[in-house]
């Protein structure tokens, strides 16, 4: 749905999709910069994983994640990062600016449980970067770095939970 919006704004917005997801350098270094900022990203939640607040989202994402296969987080990771990048960077960014877009990101990621105030917070910090990655190398940048962010995450929270359930 966010990637039928985001389609949808960027004709209306430019007369074509095109040019709002096009890089602004060359694809490949557009595409492996976001993909090595994903990881990136990744490293730093996994470096702080045993911090109380991260260790609690953790636990709640990976109820979300029980039965997924490789397959269905792969599907997520991938719809996820394009359709959440064309609709905030791609569309409303360059009409918002890249603070307010990355804050209604972290509201986005806001949900009703108090003691998750973490998963809002980590997504406004990625907002802004993945808004810098629009900037400078474009909409596959962004999108890359957010797809490769929610892989890695995803079979993260996967195998942490198959672990937990096998002891």
């Amino acid at each position: 749905m966010l990637a039928v919006l985001a389609v949808i704004g960027l004709v209306i917005r430019d007369g074509t999709v095109l040019e709002g997801l096009a890089p602004h350098t060359a694809w490949t270094v557009a595409i492996l910069t976001g993909g090595a900022v994903g990881a990136a990203f990744a490293g730093v939640l996994w470096l702080c994983r045993r911090a109380t607040a991260l260790r609690r989202l953790e636990r709640w994402q990976q109820r979300l994640v029980e039965g997924w296969d490789g397959t269905d987080a792969a599907a997520v990771a991938l719809l996820s990062g394009v359709a959440e990048e064309a609709l905030m960077r791609a569309l409303l960014q360059p009409v918002i600016g890249l603070v307010p877009a990355a804050v209604l990101f972290a509201v986005l990621h806001v949900v009703p449980d108090r003691r998750l105030w973490l998963w809002p917070v980590l997504a406004f910090g990625m907002g802004l970067v993945f808004g810098w990655l629009q900037v400078e190398f474009g909409f596959p940048a962004a999108a890359a770095a957010h797809t490769v962010l929610n892989g890695i995450s995803l079979t993260r929270l996967r195998r942490r939970r198959n672990a937990t359930a096998d002891e």
